[in-house]
């Protein structure tokens, strides 16, 4: 078993049993140090782990603040700035599994403000993308109309590249101000999927994995061709995320989060198709 050795809020590592147990002897390790593995509800001091008392390793002085050390993640918990948002989206995306693992329990401010700083360049990057296309449509369309005339490609012909270009932009303005709202309903059917595996932390800890781990992603959405990598690994970080953040095994959280969403919707297509057919006679 794999296990997570942290001090003063650094990340010392990923080691074996045997090497603490080496370690703690030689002095490598400290009984204060914190340590994690998969399965545990939080952070301890090594001290405290039964299995390395054994060497005569003394457990922690009383009183001493045990979540001092815990290396908080990710870097845009330390507070808003360009480059705790760069670092977090490194974090996230490189090394979701040490990111999440030490993502505390907290409020909903941190990640709301990161969803909005993740918004802006996504925000720049589409309107500049589309922005250009209806401008592009403004610009040909106004001379090349088909009979009878199409009222949308009218319009944009109408108002011209530059009005076009605006309008585009204030619309995804407008609707990335509501997204922090349709995270709060994404994260309850989060939740309430992982339910049935008994997630150790509640909805807000459910939110703020899905605020980071969707967020860190979202400045990419518009670019071409890497929005086809970034969005497919964002799921995967998602996945790995909530099974840091719930202590659930990672393949619970697929079978949440990607076989049974995907049962839905194959499900209702099914219908559809099944109503469809019985309305054609014979």
């Amino acid at each position: 078993m794999q296990i997570h050795v942290a001090r003063h809020q650094q990340q010392l590592g990923v080691f074996a049993a045997e090497e603490i147990v080496a370690g703690l002897s030689s002095g490598r390790f400290l009984a204060s140090d914190l340590a994690w593995r998969e399965g545990l509800p939080a952070w301890t001091p090594l001290g405290d782990w039964a299995e390395f008392r054994g060497g005569g390793v003394p457990p922690p002085a009383p009183g001493q603040n045990k979540d001092a050390a815990v290396p908080a993640m990710p870097s845009w918990e330390h507070g808003a700035s360009v480059g705790n948002f760069i670092a977090t989206i490194k974090e996230v995306a490189l090394d979701p599994v040490r990111t999440f693992a030490n993502l505390r329990d907290g409020g909903f401010a941190r990640p709301i403000s990161f969803t909005y700083w993740s918004l802006l360049p996504a925000w720049l990057c589409g309107s500049l993308l589309y922005g250009a296309l209806f401008g592009f449509m403004a610009t040909v369309g106004s001379a090349n109309l088909p009979e009878p005339k199409d009222p949308f490609m009218e319009w944009v012909a109408g108002v011209g590249p530059l009005a076009a270009g605006l309008v585009i932009a204030a619309v995804l303005g407008v609707s990335f101000l509501f997204v922090p709202l349709f995270n709060f309903v994404g994260a309850a059917l989060t939740h309430l999927l992982l339910l049935p595996w008994g997630p150790s932390g509640g909805y807000a800890q459910t939110y703020r994995a899905n605020a980071y781990a969707y967020g860190a992603f979202m400045p990419f959405a518009f670019v071409p061709c890497l929005n086809y990598v970034a969005m497919p690994w964002q799921l995967v970080a998602a996945i790995i995320a909530h099974s840091q953040v719930h202590r659930i095994a990672w393949w619970k959280v697929a079978i949440s989060l990607v076989l049974v969403p995907c049962v839905c919707v194959c499900g209702v297509y099914a219908l559809l198709i099944a109503a469809v057919a019985k309305s054609f006679p014979g």
